[in-house]
């Protein structure tokens, strides 16, 4: 493809000024001044040919104004050799002339002295252009280095800023990164994995930020504990994966129902905290909670399972409860734990005699602690009939505390309190074992062959070495296992059913018999008679106290002995306290009996009394002793 004309123009303008830069651009170097040296003599040899051969004085002034141009362009150029070159020309050619004026010829007509004068001028104007030039080449040069140096620095400079650039992006890389373990640390340390909430630590802080800005803001708040009820049963048998979404669940949930301004946070377990800062009377308070626990209540799908559990809440209120935050929330708590213990799935505000009984409670576990070696603790030990016969079949044993600062102290306080603080394991380790001792000096006395039944904890039951303890204990005192009965509550069996069915199985094995106890207060009795290997099921006496006050409760109780009845399981009632009780308890086909009208608990020596046979018999034969 043939060039265009404006190439075509732009390729001439780079010839010329190639051409341009080879002649006029400086060049003050050895190499050049070797060849000013060789044109400078062929200069000399055509300028004297000229002058001496051809005399004319034309001829002459060209050769004067091309000699002045030569200066001109040598000492441009060449700057020190261009300069010396054209004096040495501009001397010789002035040496020339000083000859012709002594010897008075003329050239070419032109007077001698006038182009002497040419010659002198030459040299004067060739010098001063000559420092001039080389001044200029000085600065030149300066401004070269300056420009070198400028642009070694701007090069330096720019490699700095690409080095800085990225250094910079290393620093914001680094800052992200420092950013995010920021942020990782700061879930770690103040958000519940599972829920998103504020995790103890944290709520615990906004807390204290909420009760420290009281005295600026002067604003009262509540604090409301929110535990759920029965929730150990979700994990039990459905798993903890199915219980970590319960729980996320309802975090989102109570995320959804709670004020806008109130501060919500997961503690742990199953337990979350909501600060309450709107400005509310009680009873708006506790409408406000009853719906949450309502919409708390509602069922959920858990994978293949849909589950409902209730929730009970705690509140306290600040300042008017305590202005204390660690006494808050120990009201909280304690409000909360209120409401589990009257049935649960309620809201109790907190109250001073909370706290009062809390420091007494506090106070009898202090003091259950010694109970044992202080010898205050003593057994009793209620008799059992069978309801056909009037027989006597045996005893349930009977804890009983006589404290030295408390006086008298119900089973049904210190029992539940030895529970959660886990010294019910020692206490029923000392009972069966002082049970036992007693039972076994009634066999070798009196040839006492019926039933010594002992009540065992679901915290009992549950403790790894509790099969060990019971055969260290009858390995101890010689007790007949076959002669054992031990009571479990529905409440033992809800906690773990393989764990618990093989505990049972293995209890049966040594001979000892299995009784359910307070059959009919849970709410799976029915699926526990098919599964468990029970031997006995005692009837609570809530269920006997209502026997003829109303059809409904005859009702009941007569399903219940029928349907233990079908099933082969003797059953027992406690509680009988009078003869209507009695009289339809034996219509309906009750086996044994067991209360105050046929007799009330008795030490170790009233049981030596009560079968100390009147004829001289046998205590076997007074007891019409059964297997079952």
């Amino acid at each position: 493809m043939s060039d265009t004309p404006k190439k075509r123009h732009q390729n001439r303008r780079l010839s010329i000024g190639r051409i341009t830069d080879r002649f006029m651009l400086p060049d003050d170097t050895a190499l050049a001044t070797v060849r000013i040296a060789i044109a400078g003599m062929v200069y000399l040899i055509l300028d004297a040919l000229m002058v001496f051969l051809i005399r004319n004085w034309v001829v002459t002034l060209l050769l004067i104004q091309g000699q002045l141009a030569v200066t001109v362009y040598l000492i441009l150029r060449f700057r020190r050799s261009g300069f010396l070159m054209a004096t040495c020309l501009n001397g010789l050619a002035l040496i020339r002339q000083i000859y012709l004026v002594r010897t008075g010829g003329s050239i070419g007509g032109l007077n001698a002295r006038m182009a002497m004068t040419f010659y002198i001028d030459a040299i004067l104007a060739g010098s001063l252009l000559a420092f001039y030039a080389m001044r200029n080449a000085g600065n030149y040069d300066d401004a070269l280095k300056k420009k070198e140096l400028i642009t070694k620095a701007y090069y330096q400079a720019s490699v700095s800023e690409e080095q800085l650039w990225k250094k910079n992006q290393e620093l914001e890389k680094s800052n992200k990164i420092i950013t995010d373990d920021r942020e990782q640390m700061y879930r770690l340390a103040y958000i519940d994995p599972l829920t998103q909430l504020p995790n103890r630590r944290k709520f615990q802080i906004d807390l204290d930020q909420i009760a420290a800005s009281f005295g600026v803001s002067g604003r009262p708040f509540a604090l409301a504990f929110i535990d759920f009820d029965n929730f150990k049963s979700v994990n039990d048998t459905l798993g903890h994966h199915a219980g970590d979404e319960l729980i996320r669940y309802t975090g989102f949930l109570l995320s959804k129902l709670k004020n806008t301004g109130d501060s919500l946070g997961h503690i742990g377990g199953d337990e979350f905290v909501l600060i309450i800062r709107q400005k509310m009377t009680r009873e708006e308070i506790r409408t406000y909670i009853d719906y949450i626990g309502k919409m708390v209540r509602r069922p959920v799908r858990l994978g293949e399972a849909t589950v409902s559990v209730s929730a009970s809440f705690g509140i306290s209120f600040f300042p008017e409860d305590t202005d204390h935050v660690p006494e808050l929330m120990r009201f909280a708590d304690m409000a909360m734990y209120q409401a589990k213990k009257s049935g649960k799935n309620q809201i109790r505000l907190f109250q001073k005699s909370m706290n009062d009984q809390l420091v007494r409670e506090t106070r009898i576990i202090q003091g259950l602690k010694g109970a044992i070696g202080r010898n205050e603790l003593f057994l009793v030990f209620q008799p059992q009939f069978f309801v056909e016969s009037g027989g006597l079949r045996g005893f349930e044993t009977l804890i009983r505390w006589k404290s030295a600062e408390f006086g008298m102290v119900s089973p049904g306080s210190f029992i539940p309190l030895a529970e959660r603080n886990g010294m019910i394991v020692q206490i029923g380790k000392w009972v069966m074992r002082t049970a036992c001792k007693v039972f076994k000096q009634v066999q070798v006395q009196y040839g006492f062959l019926g039933r010594l039944a002992v009540n065992v904890s679901p915290v009992q039951l549950m403790d790894p070495g509790f099969i060990d303890d019971v055969k260290q204990i009858l390995k101890e005192t010689a007790f007949d296992p076959n002669c054992l009965e031990l009571e479990i509550t529905e409440t033992s069996l809800s906690n773990s059913v393989s764990v618990v069915m093989q505990k049972m199985d293995m209890l049966r094995e040594l001979g000892i018999v299995i009784a359910l106890d307070d059959f009919g207060t849970g709410y799976s009795s029915l699926s526990f008679l098919q599964q468990m290997p029970i031997d006995l099921v005692k009837i609570d006496k809530s269920f006997i106290d209502k026997i003829n006050q109303d059809m409904k409760s005859n009702q009941f109780v007569s399903s219940i002995l029928m349907i233990v009845r079908q099933l082969n399981i003797p059953s027992l009632a406690e509680g009988v306290e009078n003869e209507w009780q009695r009289d339809f308890l034996r219509l309906k086909k009750c086996d044994i009996i067991q209360g105050f009208l046929y007799g009330r608990p008795v030490t170790a020596s009233g049981v030596l009394r009560l079968l100390q046979p009147p004829d001289g018999g046998s205590a076997q034969q007074m007891t019409g002793v059964s297997k079952k």
